[in-house]
């Protein structure tokens, strides 16, 4: 008798997975040297999820299609993670905007904003009822990052 392996709801984002995403941005990084900046590989999302979810010590669900979030907390809370990386130096602009928000309820947002070289630079958190006005407020369902930080609360860097 075969036994069926059953899938894993999430996916543990321990030192060894962070040491291969980091491997992935910098062949990103070269990537875009060698297009002049004209190609990127579109990893943001992904980059910005493992590196919040080692961070925080999330669980990164393995169905990036799950229910409107994509991690768990330690107490079973839904997260939604929406990562900002920056074109420039520094951090992203406050006037960008932040991904759109699917209709699914979650428990919390966390707000990633990476530099040009993807380094984890701030988090913000903003509790789902509070962003849900201003997510409503946008016909794509997605604030401006100024809208998002002004209902929630950065938590990394540490004050």
């Amino acid at each position: 008798m075969v036994r069926e392996e059953v899938p894993q709801k999430w996916i543990v984002v321990d030192d060894e997975l962070v040491e291969k995403i980091k491997r992935v941005i910098d062949f990103a990084l070269v990537y875009e040297t060698a297009t002049r900046g004209k190609r990127k590989l579109g990893i943001t999302a992904e980059v910005g999820e493992i590196l919040v979810c080692h961070q925080f010590g999330l669980r990164l669900m393995s169905n990036v299609r799950s229910e409107g979030f994509d991690a768990l907390d330690g107490d079973g809370k839904r997260v939604q993670i929406k990562t900002r990386r920056s074109e420039t130096k520094g951090l992203p602009r406050d006037v960008g905007r932040v991904g759109q928000f699917s209709k699914h309820p979650f428990d919390y947002a966390m707000l990633v904003l990476l530099d040009h070289d993807y380094k984890l630079c701030e988090v913000w958190r903003a509790e789902y009822d509070n962003l849900l006005p201003i997510i409503g407020k946008e016909k794509k369902r997605n604030p401006h990052i100024s809208s998002f930080k002004r209902v929630a609360k950065r938590i990394f860097p540490p004050s």
